[in-house]
C-alpha cells in the first residue's frame, strides 16, 4: 500500500494505491488555493489510468470545510466525471436531512451526483455513511482487497449538523469564524516534548469536523487510519467497539492537520502505529500544533512524523528529531525542498 499527500497546503488531498494490479481511492481535494496545481495533477493521473470508466475505486469527501471539498467541486464540476469514480462517499443535504440550504461545494457536488446516482454512497445503498448506534462497524470490501472500516460518523454527528449548515456556508465564504492567532512554538517542543503534551486538552466541537467521515483501511498486510479532522470522542468510540486495547496501525493521518484539539493523550494511547501523516503547509492555522506532534511523542516508541511540506511551522520538530521520534520531508528537487510526500508501506511478508 502506497500514501500519497499531495500538496494541498493547508488542506488534504490523499492518493491510496494498493493491490495488484494497482487500484486507487481517493480521499478529498484541498482548498481553492489549490486549483491552479493540484486539480490538473488530478485530471493528469486519471488521464493515465488509461480509458473508460470506473478508473478509480473509491472517492472520499470527509466533510464539507473548505479545504477538503473546494478541489473536488472544480474536479467534478463536469458531471460525466463522477463516472471516473465506482463509489463517491459524499454524505450530502439530503443525508443530514435539513430544510436550509446546504454548504455551496457540498451542493455542487450533489448535483454532479445526482445525475449519476448509482455511484453516490453505493456502498451504504445511497443512504448516509454512518455508522449505527450499536453493533458491528460497517465494513467495506472494494475491488482488490481493500477493507475499509468506517469509524465516523455517527448519525447523531451527521444531524447535529443540519441546523450550523447556512453557519458552514459562511466559514466556506471567508467569513464566520474567525481566523486565530498562531501561538507561536518559542521552542517547547524542542527541549521538553512532555510539558508539551501535558498542556490542557481542549476537544473539537465542530460541527462539520464532527461530521466527518473517519476510517481503517486494510490492504497488502497494512492498515492505515485516516482521521479526517474527526474529533477524537468519536474514534475512541468507535474503538471501543473494536475490542480493548491499542489499535495497530502501519500508518496514521493525523486529524485536522495535526491540531491539538484533535489528538489527545487517551487517544494516542489507544493507537500503537511507527508512522504518523500531516497534511499542511500551515497557512491560516498554523498547523501542525507542538502539543499534538508532543503527545505522539511520549506515547509512542519512536514515531516518524511525515510532513508533505517543510515549514515554518514544523522546524523545531524538524530540528528536535533525534533520539525520541524522526522526521520525513518532501525530497529535494532542482535544490529546493519540494512539496507532496510518498509513504511507501510496501507489501508485509
Amino acid at each position: 500500500m502506497k500514501i500519497e499527500m499531495l500538496p494541498a497546503e493547508r488542506g488534504d488531498c490523499l492518493w491510496v494505491t494498493y493491490g495488484t494490479p494497482e487500484r486507487h481511492v481517493l480521499i478529498d481535494g484541498g482548498p481553492v488555493q489549490t486549483m491552479g496545481t493540484l486539480v490538473p495533477e488530478l485530471e493528469r493521473r486519471l488521464a493515465a489510468l488509461g480509458p473508460g470508466d470506473d478508473r478509480v475505486e473509491l472517492l472520499v469527501q470527509t466533510h464539507i470545510d473548505a479545504d477538503h471539498i473546494q478541489g473536488l467541486t472544480s474536479l467534478l464540476s463536469d458531471p460525466e466525471r463522477v463516472k471516473l469514480f465506482r463509489d463517491v462517499w459524499l454524505n450530502g443535504y439530503r443525508h443530514v436531512q435539513s430544510a436550509v440550504l446546504g454548504a455551496p461545494d457540498a451542493e455542487m457536488l450533489t448535483a454532479s451526483l445526482l445525475l449519476h446516482p448509482q455511484r453516490w454512497n453505493a456502498a451504504f445503498g445511497g443512504e448516509a455513511v454512518c455508522v449505527p448506534r450499536s453493533g458491528p462497524l460497517p465494513v467495506v470490501e472494494l475491488a482488490g482487497g481493500l477493507k475499509l472500516t468506517l469509524l465516523a460518523p455517527t448519525r447523531e454527528a451527521l444531524a447535529a449538523l443540519a441546523p450550523e449548515w447556512e453557519k458552514a456556508v459562511g466559514e466556506l465564504a471567508g467569513k464566520g469564524r474567525p481566523t486565530p492567532a498562531s501561538r507561536r512554538r518559542g521552542g517547547v517542543l524542542g527541549f521538553d516534548a512532555d510539558v508539551a503534551a501535558a498542556a490542557p486538552f481542549k476537544e473539537d466541537r465542530s460541527k462539520p469536523n464532527s461530521a466527518g467521515i473517519a476510517f481503517i483501511a486494510e490492504a497488502d498486510g497494512r492498515r492505515v487510519l485516516f482521521l479526517a479532522d474527526v474529533p477524537p470522542r468519536f474514534v475512541l468510540a468507535a474503538f471501543d467497539r473494536l475490542g480493548p486495547g491499542a489499535q495497530r496501525f502501519d500508518a496514521v493521518k493525523l486529524s485536522h492537520h495535526g491540531s491539538r484539539n484533535n489528538t489527545s493523550l487517551e487517544l494516542c494511547r489507544r493507537i500503537s502505529s511507527p508512522r504518523w501523516l500531516v497534511s499542511t503547509n500551515g497557512a491560516q492555522f498554523g498547523h501542525p500544533d507542538a502539543e499534538a506532534l508532543a503527545r505522539v511523542i511520549v506515547t509512542q516508541d519512536r514515531p516518524t512524523f511525515w510532513f508533505n511540506y517543510e515549514t515554518k511551522f514544523a522546524a523545531d520538530v524538524v530540528t528536535g528529531a533525534g533520539s525520541r521520534y524522526s522526521v520525513e520531508l518532501p525530497p529535494m528537487r532542482g535544490g529546493k525542498r519540494g512539496e507532496g510526500i510518498v509513504v511507501d508501506l510496501g507489501v508485509a511478508g
